[in-house]
């Protein structure tokens, strides 16, 4: 007798009663190729070039895939596909979401629900997903989701004018500093300027006295050597010598002291 869902080969196994399960993407192509493996997650049997292009595509790479010694040797009455299917658990990647906890607001799997939330009232998403799309919360969903979308774009406009306002803001006051910069610069250089010209100005006329005051030094000690060899000389009179000695006291007494050098 034929079980559903498998198929006696002709070929193979001729004069027995055991039974040969085919690869149902095969069997849906008009094709025939025995079962080599079971999708525990597709509830579907599969040959190895099926099961190989099924662990290639990321959708079903992470399948639960059952070798052929393992596999259930008939159809399960009920196929995954007839009770909806959803995504992986993102903490049991092997289990598939199946129910929601209200409480926490919280999808999981069976082991989730085992572990985090034992004490909570749960919903099997099989039975209330049954009727879901045609309540009003389901409804209302896409409108509120076009809502959030218009809302978070006039949020994401803003931020763009606010980047706007504060590359223009930082570039003004990049602006104005680099503005005051010269300015200080244009000030610095006019100061110098001023400073060393009034440097310069003193400079000349310190010098110039200085050389003025160098040369009456000069030409006064001419006068005193010529005065000092008219006193010592003996070929003057007494009465020459005299006058020579009161010119001197009037002419250099600023440098002349009686009894002690210096000016």
């Amino acid at each position: 007798m034929e079980v559903s869902g498998k198929r006696r080969d002709p070929d193979l196994n001729k004069g027995s009663d055991d039974t040969t399960v085919f690869c149902q993407p095969c069997e849906e192509e008009g094709k025939r190729s025995v079962a080599q493996g079971f999708c525990q997650t597709c509830q579907e049997y599969m040959c190895d070039p099926c099961i190989k292009a099924h662990k290639k595509f990321k959708v079903s790479r992470n399948h639960i895939m059952l070798s052929k010694d393992k596999m259930p040797s008939f159809y399960p009455s009920t196929k995954q596909s007839d009770i909806g299917v959803t995504e992986y658990c993102k903490t049991h990647p092997n289990e598939m979401i199946k129910f929601y906890c209200p409480t926490h607001s919280d999808l999981g799997c069976g082991d989730c629900v085992v572990i985090g939330h034992r004490t909570c009232k749960v919903d099997y998403i099989a039975d209330v997903s049954k009727d879901f799309t045609n309540e009003r919360e389901f409804r209302e969903l896409e409108p509120s989701i076009k809502r959030a979308e218009d809302l978070l774009s006039g949020c994401i406009s803003k931020v763009k004018e606010l980047f706007d306002e504060v590359e223009h803001q930082s570039k003004d006051e990049i602006d104005r500093l680099r503005k005051f910069r010269a300015e200080i610069n244009t000030y610095l250089d006019r100061r110098e300027k001023e400073l060393l010209g009034d440097i310069e100005k003193m400079k000349t006329e310190d010098e110039s006295v200085l050389t003025e005051l160098k040369t009456d030094y000069e030409l006064a000690k001419c006068g005193l050597v010529a005065t000092r060899t008219e006193l010592t000389s003996g070929t003057d009179s007494v009465n020459q010598r005299y006058v020579t000695a009161r010119r001197a006291r009037r002419n250099y007494g600023v440098f002349i002291q009686d009894g002690k050098d210096g000016w």
